[in-house]
C-alpha cells in the first residue's frame, strides 16, 4: 500500500478477498467484473484505512503448450470506496480506480486453471482540511493465487 504520505507512518500489510466473474470471448481475449475487499491497513499510531473496489477488466491471453499455460495481462477501470480513521477523524469517500494485472495460468483440466499473478490499483483521494483540500496519489498492489473454474 503506497499512500503518498497520507498516513505519515509505516503501514502494516493487509490481505484481500477478490471475487471475479467473467467470460472468454475467444482464447486470446476475456472480460471480467471484479470485486476486491482489502482488510484494514493500519499504521503504528492506530490510523486505519479500509478499501473496497469494483471494476470491469479486459484481459489479453497468450496460450502456450497445447493451451495448458496461459500468459495474460489485463487493464481495468471502476470505482473505489474507502473508509478511514485518520487522527481520530472518521471519513468515507469514493474515487475512480484503474488497474493493471499480469499473470500466468496453469490449466490442470479443461475446466480448472490455477492462476498466479500480480494486480496493482491506482487512484487519487482527497482529504478535506479546514481551509484546503489535499490530493494523494495512491496505489495498492497484491500478489495472488486463485482457482478459475470454467463452465
Amino acid at each position: 500500500f503506497y499512500d503518498d504520505g497520507r498516513l505519515g507512518e509505516e503501514i502494516d500489510p493487509s490481505y484481500n478477498v477478490n471475487l471475479i466473474g467473467g467470460a472468454f470471448i475467444n482464447k486470446y481475449l476475456s472480460v471480467e467484473l471484479n470485486f476486491d475487499y482489502y482488510d484494514t491497513f493500519e499504521n503504528s499510531i492506530g490510523d486505519t484505512t479500509d478499501l473496497y473496489m469494483i471494476e470491469a477488466v479486459a484481459k489479453a491471453h497468450y496460450p502456450l503448450w497445447r493451451e495448458r499455460i496461459d500468459l495474460y495481462a489485463g487493464f481495468g477501470a471502476g470505482g473505489m470506496w474507502w473508509k478511514e480513521n485518520l487522527s481520530s477523524v472518521a471519513q468515507e469517500d469514493n474515487a475512480g480506480v484503474i488497474s493493471g494485472d499480469l499473470g500466468v495460468g496453469f490449466r490442470a483440466v479443461r475446466w480448472l486453471t490455477l492462476n498466479l499473478g500480480y494486480r496493482r490499483y491506482y487512484f487519487t483521494l482527497d482529504h478535506q482540511n479546514l481551509t484546503t483540500t489535499d490530493r494523494y496519489y495512491m496505489e495498492v498492489g497484491s500478489a495472488y493465487a486463485n482457482i478459475e473454474v470454467q463452465f
